[in-house]
């Protein structure tokens, strides 16, 4: 059975701490936290499977996977794409730097 679901990768400027933030963030965010409290939805934070050899930072990303089928792919894409780019732009503002957020949909098995 294919896993559906959304990877969040930051880039090699970020930290253990913007990834956990980050999850924060999203969890907080609608209309993601109406899927997470509906338990449609379910965020991780994972081990890099392809990291960039010889990158410095944490190889960590956030794994949304759809638990249920009252929402698409390409939706939660959306979502999730907004809610990152205002947590960029937050993160920017007050701490200078772009972790360079990459957001794409998981492979059929799940990676």
């Amino acid at each position: 059975m294919a896993v559906l679901g959304v990877r969040v990768r930051l880039g090699a400027g970020a930290t253990v701490d913007d990834v956990r933030a980050l999850k924060t963030w999203l969890e907080r965010e609608e209309p993601l936290e109406a899927l997470l409290s509906g338990r449609h939805l379910r965020i991780d934070e994972r081990s890099g499977t392809d990291g960039t050899p010889g990158r410095l930072g944490p190889d960590l990303e956030l794994v949304l996977t759809i638990l249920g089928d009252v929402v698409t792919v390409a939706a939660l894409t959306e979502y999730t794409a907004r809610a990152v780019k205002t947590w960029t732009n937050n993160r920017s503002r007050l701490q200078g730097g772009d972790p360079e957020p990459q957001i794409r949909p998981l492979d059929p098995d799940g990676e």
